[in-house]
């Protein structure tokens, strides 16, 4: 398959509309809950988006209270083990983490 030019060039214009759609430029910055807006009609599909994904992450507790109980019962019990390895592959894990944010 041949590509000429122009089909090249077309390409790479529909490309930033595309773009364009998916990240907007002007898209909302922090919390949209927080904005002066009373009613979610006047709020763009990607607002109205995160308004439902903000109320969803109210109802999440920042810890996994069972998780951090059952971890706790086997650092007790001398079953936790975790090697200098894990840790550090864990630690660079979410160093690269943070900076993708």
């Amino acid at each position: 398959m041949k590509i000429s030019g122009v089909e090249s060039n077309k390409a790479c214009v529909n490309q930033g509309a595309a773009q364009e759609k998916i990240l907007p430029k002007n898209r909302p910055k922090g919390l949209v809950s927080s904005q002066t807006t009373n009613s979610t009609q006047s709020l763009s599909p990607l607002e109205q988006g995160m308004v439902v994904a903000e109320a969803a992450l109210r109802d999440v507790p920042e810890t996994r209270d069972e998780v951090v109980m059952e971890i706790k019962d086997r650092i007790a019990k001398g079953d936790y083990n975790v090697s200098g390895a894990e840790i550090a592959d864990m630690m660079l894990r979410r160093r690269a983490a943070d900076k993708i944010r």
